[in-house]
C-alpha cells in the first residue's frame, strides 16, 4: 500500500534539496551553511519518501513514514481497525491502528483528512479490510496464534490398537437395550 503523497513529497524534497546549492552560490558564509543545510533537509525528504508506504509480509506489517519504520509483528496484533486522530491543530484524520497486546500502534502513512466525525473514508475502510485479511490469513496458518494443529494419535502397538477398538465398540452399544 503506498500514499499518494509519496510524489509530492519526493518532488518537495528534490526542489529544496536544488534550492541549496542556488543558496550557497556566490553568497556569504551563512549562504552556505543554510545552503548546506537546505540540501541535506531536501535530500532526506526526497529519499525517505521512496519508501514510505505499508507493507504485508509474512512475518507481520512493516509501515515506512518519514520520520520512522514500524514493524508489528502478526502474532502481536489483537485487532485493525480505523481510528480517529487529531493532526497538526484543527484538522483530524482517520487511519488505520494496529492494536497490539501492549498498546496500539497507528499507520499515519494511510492517515487522510477527515471533515466528518464520526465517517470513515472508502479508501481508509479497504485499507483497513485489506490488513484485517491479513490477519485472517495468518491466524488461519500460524500454530502460535492462530489455528492448533491436530495432534497426532500415539503409536500404539497391537495390544494398544485392540485395547481403544473394543472400548469404542462396547462405548457405542453400552446405552443400547440387548433384547430387541
Amino acid at each position: 500500500m503506498h500514499t499518494r503523497w509519496r510524489w509530492v513529497l519526493f518532488g518537495l524534497g528534490a526542489g529544496v534539496a536544488a534550492g541549496g546549492p542556488i543558496a550557497m552560490a556566490g553568497g556569504p558564509w551563512y549562504g552556505y551553511v543554510f545552503g548546506g543545510l537546505w540540501s541535506l533537509m531536501g535530500g532526506t525528504v526526497a529519499w525517505r519518501s521512496f519508501t514510505m508506504g505499508t507493507k504485508l509480509t509474512g512475518e507481520g506489517i512493516t509501515s515506512n513514514s518519514l520520520d520512522r519504520r514500524i514493524t508489528v509483528r502478526w502474532c502481536d496484533v489483537h485487532a485493525i481497525e480505523p481510528a480517529r486522530r487529531r493532526n497538526l491543530i484543527f484538522f483530524h484524520t482517520i487511519a488505520p491502528v494496529v492494536r497490539t497486546h501492549g498498546g496500539k500502534e497507528t499507520l499515519t502513512e494511510l492517515s487522510l483528512l477527515s471533515v466528518k466525525k464520526d465517517f470513515v473514508p472508502e479508501r481508509t475502510g479497504k485499507q483497513v479490510a485489506e490488513l484485517q485479511r491479513a490477519l485472517k490469513a495468518h491466524r488461519g496458518k500460524c500454530p502460535t496464534c492462530g489455528a492448533q494443529p491436530k495432534a497426532l494419535p500415539a503409536a500404539q502397538g497391537i495390544v494398544g490398537r485392540l485395547r481403544s477398538r473394543l472400548r469404542s465398540l462396547m462405548g457405542r452399544n453400552s446405552d443400547q437395550p440387548i433384547a430387541r
